[in-house]
């Protein structure tokens, strides 16, 4: 059935709030299976005032906060929003959607845009040993106060805390750049206002951008993500795009079977901006089921294209046959990553490796950072505090194709999934490695070590160029193991990269550690011009801890390849054979 939001007293290109009158058509539309919203072309304005409210903890974003939504999709099922190519333009500190606790959702043909992003963009004008100046254009309204830039939005005010320098040609990270003016460094900073919409920065004696050179102004926390999935399932986002968020494009949690076709996150077209989203593109936390992302486009936004994982527990303690369990990054407390029932396994927080598995019996959330875990069956003497604990129920397959992702700040995809992985057919060039595999029970606590990863027939394109900030390689497998070398375990199983492209400058293709079977084969080779060679980094594939390790067929135009596999120095070509 098709329902109009004309009937609730909506028109295209009105200009008025349309808040409260798609909450009710929503709830209209609760109640008849298989319903279509439909929004006739044009642009539909969004302010927090009227939104919709609740309590979320979204993970990998900024917690203990109450969201006011747009389109709050509650225990729906079986329902579509057909946008008809129009625009959701979001004011304020509005999250454009959260589909919770529904099924068979569909989201299709309309762009998400806010109309003050959280990002502020200016041009350095002027550059000399003392520190730069920058030109703010008007719309991104701005304070100068104790030595402080401020970013000023529609109901809000925020400081600025870090700079990413854009480089005006290529529409993307400057070489080399990476975060040197972001987070510690900036504080090292101090700004004055100089007149006609132009402020000097001093203090920065490691770095200064030069004049012509784009800065983005970054501000504010991750508050606002554009699409959040909660306890949902059988969700597809199709030929939607979204030019802007306070927060991640997509993130879901504790979902199954997502897919993403032609979900395009992607600067404003038409505009000077050289952002789009301010977190990631795509983020999957605790998921399950398949996640497949087909034919989209990820540019410009402040963090990674994708991120798929799931987080390790901390155990605090033992009580008897209960496990006092902590989640502990900030970003991550209050998310539900245990149920009854699910299969668990314990590892040591130094080798990431595995050493007791069971079912939950029981579980109790304390508080937003605690839980009490009861398994069924009895202990090992030999937990320590410290080890993690994994979900290995919530395990997503993941398919990504014909997908392209680039001039983003930081890496490319990130993969720490035991699932199914083929990443084919698809294009990347990003200022950090194009894929990174890792794991990790001791900072960010994303848990997932992979089983069957398949990376095949893909353009990488000049990726690492911001080296060494986000990655050691153009693939980068990095569980974080102080010390791989000294256990006999692998982490990583089964990772498979073939008949790739690589065009590239920078000499590392593959940098990996704890690996047990790694096949590169039948990959070419390019040489690229375009940003001057990495020095000191000899090896093209460079590994260690890792067995079964496969490296034939592969084809490098006008140099050798060199690659260092558990200390063994080899050079290409390479007969078919395994180390």
């Amino acid at each position: 059935m098709l329902v109009s939001v004309e009937a609730f007293g909506l028109q295209p290109d009105g200009g008025g709030d349309a808040t409260l009158a798609v909450l009710r058509a929503i709830d209209y539309c609760r109640d008849i299976p298989g319903a279509t919203l439909v929004f006739p072309e044009g642009t539909y304005h969004f302010w927090p005032d009227l939104a919709f409210e609740r309590q979320y903890y979204i993970s990998n974003h900024d917690q203990e906060k109450t969201r006011r939504i747009a389109f709050p999709l509650l225990q729906m099922n079986g329902f579509t929003i057909d946008g008809q190519g129009s625009t959701f333009m979001m004011h304020g500190f509005t999250t454009p959607f959260a589909i919770d606790h529904s099924s068979d959702i569909t989201l299709t043909r309309f762009t998400i845009d806010y109309a003050r992003s959280t990002i502020s963009q200016g041009t350095v004008v002027h550059s000399d040993e003392s520190g730069f100046e920058v030109c703010i254009p008007e719309e991104y309204p701005y304070e100068v106060s104790g030595g402080k830039l401020i970013a000023v939005g529609e109901g809000w005010k925020e400081p600025v805390k870090g700079i990413i320098v854009m480089d005006p040609k290529t529409k993307a990270p400057k070489q080399g750049s990476g975060d040197i003016l972001m987070w510690g460094y900036y504080d090292k900073g101090r700004v004055e206002e100089s007149g006609d919409r132009r402020v000097r920065y001093s203090g920065f004696t490691h770095y200064s951008p030069d004049s012509g050179d784009v800065v983005l102004l970054q501000s504010g926390y991750r508050d606002c993500p554009g699409i959040f999935v909660n306890d949902s399932r059988n969700i597809l986002v199709s030929d939607v795009d979204l030019h802007a968020c306070i927060g991640m494009g997509f993130i879901a949690q504790n979902s199954k079977d997502l897919h993403l076709r032609a979900f395009n996150v992607t600067p404003r077209p038409h505009s000077d901006r050289l952002f789009s989203a301010s977190a990631d593109a795509t983020h999957f936390v605790n998921c399950e089921g398949k996640i497949k992302l087909e034919n989209c486009l990820f540019e410009n936004q402040m963090d990674d294209p994708c991120n798929v994982h799931s987080i390790y527990a901390q155990i605090a303690e033992r009580q008897g046959e209960e496990l006092l369990c902590r989640l502990v990054h900030p970003q991550q407390r209050g998310i539900r990553i245990f149920s009854q029932g699910d299969q668990v396994r314990l590892v040591r927080n130094d080798s990431l490796l595995p050493y007791f598995e069971s079912q939950v019996k029981a579980v109790r959330a304390i508080n937003a950072e605690y839980m009490l875990l009861e398994l069924e069956t009895p202990l090992p003497s030999t937990i320590n505090g410290g080890d993690g604990l994994e979900n290995l129920t919530r395990i997503p397959d993941l398919h990504v194709r014909g997908c392209v992702a680039k001039a983003n700040r930081a890496r490319g995809f990130l993969i720490t999934t035991p699932g199914h992985v083929l990443f084919e057919g698809n294009i990347v060039s990003t200022p950090g490695a194009a894929i990174k595999i890792s794991g990790d029970a001791n900072y960010w606590f994303e848990s997932g070590a992979v089983r069957s990863v398949t990376i095949r027939e893909n353009v990488f394109e000049d990726c690492n160029y911001c080296y060494p900030f986000w990655g050691k390689g153009m693939i980068d497998i990095d569980p974080e193991i102080e010390q791989p070398e000294l256990f006999v375990g692998r982490y990583h199983e089964e990772i498979v990269i073939e008949r790739n492209l690589f065009r590239t400058f920078h000499p590392v293709l593959v940098s990996g550690q704890s690996v047990a079977g790694l096949r590169f084969a039948d990959n070419q080779v390019e040489l690229s011009r375009r940003y001057p060679q990495t020095d000191n980094l000899p090896y093209v594939i460079d590994l260690k801890a890792c067995s079964d390790v496969e490296v034939s067929g592969n084809r490098c135009e006008g140099g050798v390849l060199v690659s260092r596999i558990n200390g063994k120095e080899i050079q290409q070509p390479l007969a078919a054979g395994k180390e």
